[in-house]
């Protein structure tokens, strides 16, 4: 469940040569511990989860916040990581990290192997991998240069696009294929 959980937050520490995150920071297995017992002895939670939009969307913004938070948080620090060899900055590593970080809990347990993408990317893998590489490529290039708080106002966008692009599938606005 841990793995599942913070799927990112452990394969890219480890790419990176880092500490997991459910093991380096105490908040993790505490918040883990919480979710899994109050879902598991108050089932009802659930139901009042799908039976009221206010309680999706509040939900919604914070978990999406969070990963926006995780994205930018492992795509900046493996571009510290990570040299760079055919260009002036390293390019797809922090992309793939930041990515990776967004959605790996969809792979946990590896067991799972594809089958989270057999049916096609998920939108929160779709956004995980357009964040990380608007983040990372606003955040390598001129196109900072000169914005005041660059890193902040990037992040802010990204997470304005997670949250945004999560209601819209949320509550089913979205295109029919």
């Amino acid at each position: 469940m841990a793995m599942a959980c913070t799927g990112g937050g452990l394969i890219v520490p480890i790419f990176l040569n880092g500490m997991p995150v459910f093991i380096s920071n105490d908040a993790y297995p505490i918040a883990i511990g919480t979710s899994f017992a109050l879902l598991h002895y108050f089932p009802v939670l659930l139901d009042v989860y799908a039976h009221s939009d206010i309680l999706k969307a509040v939900v919604t913004v914070m978990y999406e916040v969070t990963r926006a938070y995780v994205v930018v948080l492992f795509t900046s620090s493996s571009a510290k990581v990570i040299s760079a060899s055919l260009f002036s900055y390293p390019v797809f590593g922090p992309i793939v990290c930041g990515a990776i970080s967004g959605v790996g809990g969809a792979f946990m347990p590896f067991s799972k192997g594809l089958d989270p993408i057999k049916d096609g990317l998920d939108y929160k893998m779709l956004t995980a991998v357009i964040g990380a590489t608007c983040y990372h490529i606003f955040m390598s290039t001129s196109l900072s240069d000169g914005c005041i708080e660059a890193k902040e106002k990037a992040h802010i966008h990204m997470t304005l696009f997670f949250v945004s692009t999560a209601l819209f599938q949320t509550f089913g606005f979205v295109l029919k294929k």
